[in-house]
């Protein structure tokens, strides 16, 4: 009987060829998308953070410069204001002389018109007493009019710029600004002048840097004890990252900077700390502030006039907002993308594999016919087999009878011959009429027996053009057999192309 072949027993089913088609075009269009992705995490993030720190880079170098030379102009007022003539009369004449004060107080009003921010103009004689102010007494600082230390400075010939003074009052910060009073010919002191200067100018810059390099950014002023003198949040101001040494603290306290005398408040910041220890430390680097839960992007830049640092903070996330929403557009596209090929895919997946399925159904046609054919072919082959085994066991028996026939017909016609030949002891004309009588048909018998062998050659001729017919229906049948397997090899092949 017919068997189905191994191959059909243990096929799989597949991917229709629609799905495949439409799967290599996801990928064809999904490959360039993630070749951009991988681009800009590798490429374009870097590059973005590079971009964003040389940027922040830009900003504190800028604005250190505008704090450095508005300082600078200001130590020049009071070094300007040193040079003038009556001024340094009045300071190398013995006190009250009213009318040489007149002329010297000119100069100091002159100087408080150079900047709105100067809140005070004091001369004083190299022992630190004063000689005369404009517009009001000098403010003391703590136990001292002038601090020991910047006393010896400035009467040794140095022009210098005081730490940070806040006073609670008016809610506003200062520095003094101290320059010597020379005469130029005799190299001789006459004493120094001292300007109180507000730092609401440098305060605005500071504070104008909340929010400049993206959301989420600050920035602040350390001074050379790691105390924030300027910061775009009220509420750090004038607090230290680290504690303050003992003898800073003890300066501090002594001369009331900060109003008060109690130790400067500490918020925790030991990276920055660290940054502050030393002269090579990094200009870059990445940290997460004191009250901040998120790391941060900092740059900082000295000041080349005063022992100030200026830091600017801004949110890695911030730096890095641009690639990661290139990367969600880019992810946005690359979804758009798969489904639209995806559909095309489909569709075209469906037009290719259109034709091929009719064609496959009717190869299944053709097969099933050719198998039913070879079905037929198979089961007349059997029929005809067992015909001619039928005809040859017939064809036996007949050659069987008809030799004993012949043998039986050729014994009688001996009989005859035999009778005959003694026709003398029997009655002459009735033996001789009987013999006669068998001799003829035993004559009879012969000659049909005759006629029954050339029947039998013509049957035994029959039958072998039966068999070769028989033969050649079987081997038929066997290659319909083969050829209706191959075709239905065929057939599945092209099902296993198309999924179907």
């Amino acid at each position: 009987m017919y068997q189905e072949p191994e191959f059909k027993q243990h096929r799989r089913r597949r991917l229709s060829l629609s799905v495949r088609v439409s799967l290599l075009l996801m990928l064809a269009a999904l490959l360039p998308l993630l070749i951009v992705v991988a681009s800009s995490e590798l490429l374009a993030r870097p590059a973005l953070t590079s971009q964003a720190n040389t940027v922040m880079a830009n900003d504190a170098r800028s604005r250190t410069q505008l704090i450095d030379t508005y300082l600078t102009e200001r130590s020049l007022d009071a070094a300007t204001l040193t040079q003038v003539p009556s001024l340094q009369t009045f300071m190398a004449s013995p006190p009250g002389n009213q009318d040489l004060a007149t002329h010297a107080i000119y100069a100091l009003v002159a100087g408080s018109y150079r900047d709105h921010r100067y809140i005070n103009w004091s001369l004083f004689d190299p022992q630190g007493k004063i000689r005369l102010y404009y517009p009001a007494p000098p403010q003391a600082h703590g136990h001292f009019m002038v601090p020991p230390a910047y006393l010896k400075a400035v009467t040794s010939g140095k022009s210098l710029i005081s730490a940070v003074y806040y006073d609670p009052k008016i809610k506003k910060a200062s520095v003094d600004i101290y320059s010597p009073v020379i005469v130029a010919a005799q190299k001789k002191l006459l004493g120094f002048v001292r300007a109180s200067l507000l730092i609401d100018y440098i305060w605005d810059i500071v504070g104008n840097d909340r929010g400049a390099n993206g959301t989420g950014s600050y920035a602040f002023i350390l001074d050379e004890n790691g105390v924030r003198i300027a910061d775009t949040e009220p509420s750090r101001l004038f607090s230290a990252i680290s504690p303050v040494s003992p003898q800073a603290q003890s300066l501090i306290s002594g001369e009331k900077r900060f109003g008060t005398q109690q130790p400067v408040p500490v918020i925790a910041d030991e990276t920055l700390a660290q940054t502050q220890a030393g002269d090579n430390q990094p200009q870059t680097f990445q940290m997460t502030p004191a009250q901040q839960s998120e790391t941060f992007q900092v740059v900082r830049q000295n000041s080349k006039f005063v022992p100030w640092t200026y830091f600017v903070l801004s949110p890695v996330s911030t730096v890095t907002a641009v690639a990661n929403q290139q990367l969600f557009i880019t992810i946005g596209i690359a979804a758009a993308v798969l489904v639209i090929a995806a559909l095309v895919g489909v569709g075209v997946g469906r037009r290719i594999t259109r034709p091929i399925l009719k064609s496959v159904e009717y190869l299944r046609g053709n097969s099933e016919a050719l198998k039913i054919l070879a079905t037929r072919q198979q089961s007349a082959a059997t029929e005809q087999t067992w015909v001619v085994d039928s005809s040859q066991v017939g064809l036996k028996s007949v050659q069987y009878y008809t030799d004993a026939t012949r043998v039986a017909a050729h014994r009688m016609n001996d009989y005859g011959t035999e009778l005959t030949n003694h026709w003398h002891q029997l009655d002459e004309r009735t033996a001789k009429e009987a013999l006669t009588q068998m001799t003829r048909t035993a004559q009879y018998i012969e000659n049909a027996a005759q006629y029954q062998t050339t029947s039998n050659q013509r049957l035994s001729t029959a039958l072998k053009v039966t068999t070769q017919v028989n033969e050649q229906l079987a081997t038929g049948a066997t290659s319909a057999t083969k050829a209706a397997a191959q075709l239905e090899q065929v057939v599945n092949e092209l099902r296993d192309v198309v999924g179907k």
